[in-house]
């Protein structure tokens, strides 16, 4: 099977200002930057880009967060420079203040009576805190659409684990990784591998995996399916699309138990990439964040070169050949890293045109007609979905399940026994 075309290769992966995915994107709150990067009230201010757009994020005396215009509306110098205090960010060029909401709140050069500080638009977007992220809203609409509440943004923030990663790609790239159900067994395949629990074993033994995606009113839900070592028994893995850019991941009884990602365009030819590991139940020890951190490949990260990790391409992402030959199939440590890698080697805006997919490639195909579709309606007029509060984020189903052979994948989502919570209960030992 053909790959897209460039038209539809352009319209999916170009998001900045004025682009139809730029603007389908600015329709939802979108995760701006963990919310360590602003530590204390007064802290320095942090300049950020999203979808293209140069902005600047700080924390007030109050502790609040701003997410400002980068560039002040006097003569347009970098907030980035400004001094932040006193409640709010001072332009070090002529001194204007503006608060967390992008208000010039201070003109010292103007008489006490002036009024030109009221007449000039807010420079600021809506930002709120949660989940030990900082979100933001960039749309034009009066209001911001509902707050997606995912589970891990109300968990008390000792059961929540977050990390991101500077990718050096396009966003499609990594989002479709993670919908790809024919590369777990090869790329993440392992001889020795912490994450390999009972239950997923069936992904080294079954390489030809079944695949089934039904639509939602949040985006869609897919099922893989592996044959297991005992033929009456699969494996399968509820694994939920939500626009416009996450996906929530079961991760098995030895840690964690759900995985939260996102990934949000810097621009065109980069990505943010969110790892939030979460639990409703367990309180992760320090032994617990290490093991992750090895696992994944979080402890790569390099906060000091913007979050990139430490692995990249002049380094082939620190591959080691003789790990190759005898732990693991791609020699790299760590399965963030392992993705990492794949999907920057292919460029920062694969030319999908040129692929040749097979049906192993179902569910990313499915990804890309369902952005096509969506996108497009969108550019007629249609609301974007997701939006109309007909569901409820935090019971959004991602589970891993070992069950009957002779149950069939959309028999999977309907199940009343295998629902939210219940893969502890319902793995086998």
């Amino acid at each position: 099977m053909a790959g897209l075309t460039q038209a539809e290769n352009e319209l999916l992966t170009r998001t900045g200002p004025g682009t139809p995915m730029g603007n389908l994107f600015r329709e939802y709150w979108i995760p701006a930057m963990l919310s360590e990067r602003l530590p204390a009230p007064d802290c320095a201010p942090i300049a950020i880009m999203l979808l293209g757009e140069r902005l600047v994020a700080f924390r007030d005396t109050q502790g609040r967060v701003g997410v400002l215009d980068e560039y002040c509306p006097h003569r347009r110098a970098s907030l980035v420079y400004g001094r932040n205090e006193e409640g709010g960010l001072r332009c070090v060029y002529h001194a204007w203040k503006f608060d967390v909401a992008g208000r010039v709140i201070d003109i010292p050069s103007e008489l006490p009576n002036s009024r030109l500080a009221q007449s000039i638009a807010p420079i600021g977007y809506p930002a709120r805190e949660a989940g030990g992220i900082v979100w933001t809203y960039l749309g034009n609409k009066a209001e911001a659409p509902p707050f997606p509440d995912f589970l891990f943004t109300q968990l008390p923030a000792n059961r929540v684990l977050g990390w991101h990663y500077h990718q050096e790609c396009n966003y499609l790239q990594g989002m479709e990784a993670d919908l790809d159900i024919g590369h777990p067994g090869f790329l993440h395949a392992a001889a020795v591998n912490p994450l390999l629990d009972p239950t997923r074993r069936a992904m080294g033994t079954d390489r030809r995996p079944r695949a089934y995606m039904r639509e939602e009113t949040f985006g869609f839900q897919t099922v893989w399916g592996w044959k297991t070592e005992d033929p009456a028994k699969s494996l399968f893995w509820v694994d939920p699309f939500v626009v416009p850019f996450h996906t929530i991941v079961p991760a098995g009884r030895t840690q964690m138990r759900w995985i939260w990602h996102a990934w949000v365009p810097i621009d065109d030819h980069s990505h943010w990439l969110y790892y939030v590991h979460y639990d409703s139940e367990i309180d992760p020890d320090a032994e617990e964040k290490q093991r992750l951190e090895q696992a994944f490949g979080h402890d790569l990260i390099d906060p000091a070169n913007d979050y990139r990790s430490r692995g990249n391409q002049a380094n082939l992402h620190l591959l080691d050949r003789e790990r190759q030959k005898h732990e693991n199939f791609t020699g790299i440590r760590g399965v963030a890293a392992q993705d990492i890698a794949i999907t920057q080697s292919m460029g920062a805006i694969v030319d999908r045109s040129r692929e040749h997919l097979t049906s192993g490639d179902i569910l990313v195909i499915q990804l890309r007609n369902y952005l096509l579709k969506t996108v497009r309606e969108h550019m007629a007029g249609k609301p974007a979905p997701g939006q109309d509060g007909s569901f409820s984020y935090p019971d959004i189903d991602s589970r891993m399940q070992i069950v009957p052979s002779t149950m069939s994948l959309p028999e999977i989502l309907d199940h009343p026994e295998w629902k939210w919570g219940d893969i502890t209960e319902k793995s086998p030992a």
